[in-house]
């Protein structure tokens, strides 16, 4: 296993006073279990209790008190549970919503317990049974699939690792660099970000790691009988095959699930997968200052789990989505599912959503990719598979906003220019145009609050 970067979030959260439970919440898959037991390598004691079990969930549904819970725990496992030396993980907690609720207790009578609960299906079974976890009794962490600079460190590319964490607006790295970055960022979509795919390339390359795409994808599919029954499961199938083929599109529900399904219920189907988040939806918003609010009635975007699974469904090699990239039309959307993914995994401690500006008028539509809040403003952010292309509706955006800085996420290096454009209105928009590769998107937060 490698490393990952929520694991100093868990270590700062160790080591914190007046510490919560901790509920560590990701879709399957992600290694939520696995990194849970590598951090449990720092205890004396490690008690890992699955709720999927019935005897395990006998301790919670028949006991009232955290005291009596751990005496049962203590029986069961046949391990002491000492504050400060123990760490207890209560994975599949969404079985028992009891179990849920005594998570306050532990906080208010053993507050020196290190205690972490987990689960593949913890929103899904939220949304659905209409329960929720103890109000300010718990903290959270947020686990994606592997981002880039976590498959860098993986593949042991930590010298170009370190050279871009350095890299600075205004500084340079050689071009032989940029292209060996350009070519690992190929290697990252045809690999993608879940865990166990990244295991396989380190030992066998993007053929072993696609050996496993087909049983990731397979295992979520067949998961969906859990989330809901029937004809609403067949329809969250039918909406988790489609969505690579719509990455960077307005979401059509027809084209989702086919015609013969209503808009009503297809737009359930993908309500669960974003709450298993599985497929996220982005926003669309005609905000031009904080805060950023969804627009209502306007078709959403959707963001796939994972850009490795997604290149998989759409069958693509290493060579075709660098063709891709190059000459299609289609390239944008795979630029757009890489980006989102960064963009998603950059925050641990909470569920970042993400939005996309839309400026409807006169039957005419611009789209701006992405739009973040940096700080006290908003960045507009465009994709582009190249490092050339129109920017209009990036200028639309500026036009209409406060803010005086664009960021295009491209192939070329980093760069900050001043750009002087006259607009079809007959004015002028001068701003800054912050040019990102590809290979920095992790950094991009960073790098805009520097500006």
């Amino acid at each position: 296993m490698f490393d990952r970067k929520i694991e100093k979030d868990l270590q700062e959260w160790k080591g914190r006073d007046g510490r919560k439970p901790l509920v560590l919440r990701g879709a399957r898959q992600t290694g939520k279990t696995t990194l849970v037991r590598r951090f449990a390598k720092q205890f004396e004691v490690f008690v890992e209790l699955n709720l999927e079990k019935d005897s395990i969930r006998k301790i919670f549904s028949e006991v009232k008190d955290a005291k009596a819970v751990i005496e049962s725990i203590e029986g069961i496992s046949n391990q002491r549970v000492v504050p400060g030396k123990t760490l207890l993980f209560l994975d599949e907690i969404q079985n028992s919503v009891t179990a849920i609720k005594l998570l306050r207790f532990f906080h208010e009578e053993a507050p020196g317990l290190h205690v972490i609960a987990a689960g593949s299906l913890l929103e899904v079974r939220m949304r659905s049974e209409g329960w929720s976890f103890p109000v300010g009794r718990v903290e959270f962490l947020y686990l994606y699939p592997v981002s880039f600079d976590e498959f860098l460190h993986a593949q042991g590319q930590d010298i170009l690792l370190r050279t871009i964490r350095d890299l600075q607006v205004g500084g340079a790295i050689p071009a032989p660099i940029h292209d060996r970055l350009a070519g690992l960022v190929l290697d990252y979509m045809a690999v993608g970000g879940m865990p166990e795919a990244v295991d396989r390339c380190i030992g066998g390359g993007i053929a072993a790691a696609r050996s496993c795409h087909e049983a990731l994808s397979s295992s979520f599919r067949e998961d969906f009988g859990k989330y809901a029954g029937g004809r609403a499961a067949e329809r969250l199938r039918a909406v988790w095959d489609r969505a690579p083929f719509e990455v960077g599109a307005r979401i059509n529900y027809s084209r989702l699930a086919g015609a013969e399904s209503r808009s009503r219920e297809v737009s359930g189907a993908f309500d669960i997968l974003h709450e298993a988040m599985l497929v996220e939806r982005i926003f669309p918003t005609t905000r031009t200052a904080p805060p950023l609010v969804e627009k209502f009635k306007a078709a959403p975007k959707a963001q796939v789990l994972d850009i490795g699974l997604c290149t998989y469904a759409l069958n693509l090699t290493k060579d075709q989505i660098r063709e891709r990239l190059v000459a299609s039309d289609f390239s944008g959307g795979l630029s757009e599912a890489f980006a989102g993914q960064e963009l998603l995994a950059g925050d641990s401690r909470r569920r970042r959503p993400l939005f996309f500006w839309v400026r409807e008028k006169n039957g005419t539509c611009s789209e701006l990719d992405f739009l973040v809040q940096a700080g006290d403003r908003l960045m507009p952010i465009k994709v582009k598979s190249g490092s050339h292309g129109s920017l209009k509706s990036l200028h639309q955006f500026l036009r209409r906003s406060d803010s005086d800085i664009g960021v295009r996420v491209y192939s070329g290096p980093l760069r900050l220019d001043r750009h002087e454009v006259k607009l079809p209105d007959g004015k002028t928009l001068r701003y800054k145009l912050l040019s990102v590769p590809c290979y920095l998107v992790f950094r991009l937060f960073e790098l805009c609050e520097a500006l």
